[in-house]
């Protein structure tokens, strides 16, 4: 396969991204950019803390359906290592520098496993921070993309205008956690006081409701939470931004 010429192809997608409307033309423009370097599959999206699922942060999904769906499934956004790798890094990275160790972490071998089953044997992950501090990626993948520095520089650059691009187009607040949380105002707001240090009969009374009715609540957010008690359901609240101290 011919790869691309890294400038040609970059500023001929910026000139084309002025010009893009809807979704479809820019997961079209994109994805026939991608393919010149070598790439079979991208994602952009934001990248939660766990529990948190993934799926309602995509911004724009260009992965195999099959294996979307499957990804989606199997929930394998807890243990996959690019994504633990992408939530703390600021630098571009390829795939197969997320190091694990398989003995320790079985299932995120299974997951990049699951990958390369897909067409998805190696990728290229652009880490972005949004000014409202709501972190994102652009992930691409393929069989045997085009991974010289000079093409790694183009896609770093295609990433950041692919992001901004899709985020203009679906709206400001797409893939952030504010327009996806699952607890209800309520929750939260329990939640909060707890964060606080406030017990439950104490919020009952800040609130005006009976305790029982607080403790069903902290039940429910953790249930939602996938938390074990109160304390964890208010870490795993503010890891995913649903509330803030």
């Amino acid at each position: 396969m011919t790869m691309a010429d890294p400038a040609n192809s970059t500023f001929d997608l910026l000139d084309d991204f002025d010009h893009v409307k809807t979704r479809e033309q820019v997961t079209d423009r994109l994805a026939a950019t991608f393919t010149q370097f070598g790439y079979s599959a991208f994602l952009i999206t934001g990248v939660p803390e766990p529990p948190s699922r993934v799926e309602p942060h995509y911004i724009l999904n260009g992965w195999p359906k099959e294996f979307a769906e499957h990804y989606a499934r199997e929930n394998y956004y807890q243990d996959d290592p690019v994504a633990a790798w992408c939530r703390r890094s600021t630098d571009p990275f390829e795939w197969s520098e997320a190091r694990y160790d398989r003995n320790t972490w079985p299932r995120a071998a299974e997951v990049m496993k699951v990958a390369a089953d897909f067409g998805m044997r190696q990728g290229f992950c652009v880490p972005i921070r949004r000014a409202n501090g709501f972190q994102a990626c652009v992930t691409i993948a393929g069989e045997r993309p085009d991974l010289a520095p000079r093409a790694k520089r183009a896609i770093h650059l295609i990433s950041l205008y692919a992001h901004k691009k899709a985020v203009s187009v679906l709206g400001p607040d797409q893939g952030s956690p504010a327009s996806h949380r699952v607890l209800t105002h309520r929750e939260r707001e329990v939640l909060l006081w707890s964060a606080q240090g406030k017990s439950s009969w104490e919020i009952s009374v800040i609130l005006g409701v009976s305790e029982r009715t607080v403790n069903w609540f902290i039940a429910n957010a953790s249930r939602k939470l996938d938390a074990v008690n109160r304390t964890q359901a208010v870490v795993n609240a503010i890891r995913s931004g649903e509330i803030e101290i």
